[in-house]
Formats: structure tokens, sequence, C-alpha cells
């Protein structure tokens, strides 16, 4: 591995110096070399065994929430819920990040997938809980956390909204806005 790690480091700089300035035959062993390195590289990479994974033993007692907690993620039933609180988090004046609540159930999943629509002052938000058949191009799996039967999940807004003031929430399945927290 250390020799094929080296002879990339060497080999390939070189290789692409003479791509762009040798002559045909010096072109020809360049693209030769580096072929002959992406193979060494795929034939090595198909060689090597990773071992198993350790099996973690866990309590009877351990409830669903902490086995979630602990890495562990169950299947869960496919749910729409309602956000019924959002806050904005902002950094100098923009809106970085929306977290959003909700009532939680006893078979909380882990994640979610969460759909924003921006609008002028605000945005739409989808949630959806459960496996997904068809996704949106701009949904995005993430984590869920509960603490007081409450379900939360932080959404980062890339590129941040700018600017200050009044910000809204909205729910898109129903339309109504989601009250600040």
């Amino acid at each position: 591995m250390l020799v094929l790690g080296v002879s990339w480091l060497i080999l390939a700089p070189l290789c692409l110096w003479l791509l762009l300035r040798g002559n045909g035959a010096t072109r020809l062993g360049s693209v030769v070399a580096l072929a002959g390195l992406e193979a060494a590289t795929i034939w090595v990479n198909s060689t090597v065994q990773l071992p198993p994974a350790p099996a973690v033993a866990q309590p009877a007692a351990m409830t669903a929430p902490a086995a979630r907690a602990a890495g562990h993620t169950a299947a869960c039933a496919t749910r729409l819920p309602a956000p019924e609180r959002a806050r904005p988090e902002r950094r100098e004046g923009e809106l970085h990040a929306l977290t959003l609540f909700w009532k939680a159930e006893p078979d909380e999943c882990g994640t979610a997938t969460v759909v924003l629509r921006r609008q002028s002052r605000g945005v739409r938000v989808w949630l959806h809980e459960g496996p997904v058949k068809h996704r949106s191009g701009h949904a995005r799996t993430l984590p869920v956390s509960v603490a007081d039967g409450v379900a939360s999940t932080r959404v980062r807004l890339a590129p941040p909204l700018p600017g200050k003031g009044a910000f809204r929430a909205i729910d898109g399945r129903t339309g109504q806005p989601i009250a600040p927290r």
C-alpha cells in the first residue's frame, strides 16, 4: 500500500506533465502508467478484507429511544408530522438555520426528511418520517432529537436568508403558519 501511495505521488504529476508537454510516445507511456496505477489501486482495494463489526450486546431493558441514541435505528412507521414550532437561528443578521419542533410519537423515527421552499420572508416546510418512495431533489434527511415528548430537527439554510426583521415558517401541507419558539 505504501509503495502504491508513493507511486501515485511521484508518477501522477510526472505523467500529467508529460501528457501536456511530451511527444506521442511519451504521452502514450503516461496514459499506460496512469492506467496501471489505477488498475493496481483497484486490485489492492478489492483484496483488502475489513474485520467484521463487533456484536454489541444490549440490556433487555433498553428502550427504543435509548437504542436509537446508542446508534441503532429500528424500523419506524411512515408519518407526516406537522411542525408545531419553529426557532430561527440568526448569526450576523442572517438566518442560518431553522429548528423545527413537533409532538413525538412513542416509536419516533431517528431521522426525518425535510423539504424547504423559500418565500419572500420565510420558508414553507414539509416533514416526512419513515421510508420515502419519491424523494425530491431538495429533500434532506436529518437526525431527529427527542426530549420531553417533543421531537426536533435542525435544518441549515444554505445560502442563509439575508436581513433582519420578520420571518415566517409555514407548514407546506396545510398552509398554516408555524408558531415561533
